[in-house]
């Protein structure tokens, strides 16, 4: 039988089955076997979406790219996931000032996971697997559906505000929506899903390593009374002086998403001329101009901050 591609209608398919494996059975399967049932709930993420891919008679080398990685490539997805890193930061940080008990209340309990099991398997568990097997669902067979369509940002945007609604709350969607889009991308341009799965790779383990330090520094033994007093602080609200710091560092993210997409791009046409050609210098001044924007954002309301304090 020919191989054929996924269509968009075939989502329809994919979506209900990926929620009903990640809000139903992941939460039996984490029920009956504890940490090893979230492994089991990912793993079978993988076996739904290649399972149903072979039913529609799918070519799974289309649907499922995977290919040897180049330097290049690799390490303009390094500096992309900075770049947009930096970005949902700053989201992050006026969210959490506007509505500081909903982003709380949004957060998952990693720093129980990281500090209960052994390192190497916090980083199995939380960053390789959802890695891979989040990857293979959602930007392999749900994304599969939209990749024959003229405009590739159709597929790249619902696929990601669906892939951020699948993580249980509206304001965890918006900047792990960001993150999505940053993945589609990488996948649509490069057609190989080692960038992809790289990218959530790292934007998953930063976080573990970052505790995993902490927990080793002497200040590390805090009793449970000094992290609840820590937790309630934060639910209480985030200062104004937190949300100018973040949108200080999210003025990084403009050039370090630019440099990142030549790096994935370098060579082909249009990216044969360096990183900042004459035909394209306009580019580089609308990024300077954002940059200083959110720069200048942030350290307004860094003043203003210490004029309230003082006040």
């Amino acid at each position: 039988m020919e191989k054929r591609q996924l269509k968009p209608w075939m989502a329809v398919i994919f979506v209900p089955v990926f929620w009903i494996d990640i809000f139903i059975l992941s939460g039996w399967f984490g029920r009956w076997f504890g940490v090893w049932g979230a492994l089991i709930g990912e793993l079978l993420l993988i076996v739904l979406a290649v399972g149903i891919a072979v039913v529609f008679g799918a070519d799974l080398r289309r649907v499922f790219p995977l290919k040897r990685p180049e330097a290049a490539k690799t390490g303009g997805t390094i500096v992309l996931w900075f770049g947009t890193f930096l970005a949902a930061m700053g989201i992050v940080g006026v969210l959490s000032y506007f509505f500081p008990q909903q982003m709380m209340g949004a957060g998952e309990d990693l720093g129980s996971v990281v500090m209960t099991l052994p390192a190497w398997f916090s980083l199995f568990l939380v960053a390789l697997t959802p890695a891979v097997c989040e990857e293979v669902a959602f930007r392999g067979a749900f994304l599969g559906c939209f990749r024959g369509i003229r405009n590739k940002w159709i597929g790249i945007l619902l696929v990601s505000v669906v892939f951020g609604l699948f993580h249980g709350s509206v304001w965890r969607a918006i900047p792990t929506a960001l993150l999505g889009i940053a993945m589609g991308y990488l996948l649509t341009e490069t057609d190989n899903m080692f960038y992809n799965m790289l990218f959530h790779l790292i934007n998953n383990a930063v976080p573990i390593f970052l505790l995993l330090f902490l927990s080793m520094m002497p200040s590390a033994a805090v009793d449970q009374r000094q992290m609840a007093e820590v937790q309630q602080q934060m639910a209480g609200g985030v200062s104004l002086m937190v949300m100018a710091v973040y949108l200080m560092y999210s003025s990084g993210a403009p050039l370090l998403i630019y440099i990142g997409n030549y790096l994935i791009h370098r060579g082909q046409p249009g990216y044969t001329k360096g990183i900042f050609p004459k035909e394209k210098r306009w580019q580089l001044i609308l990024l300077i101009i954002i940059s200083l924007y959110l720069l200048l954002m942030g350290i307004l309301l860094m003043f203003l901050s210490t004029i309230v304090a003082l006040a």
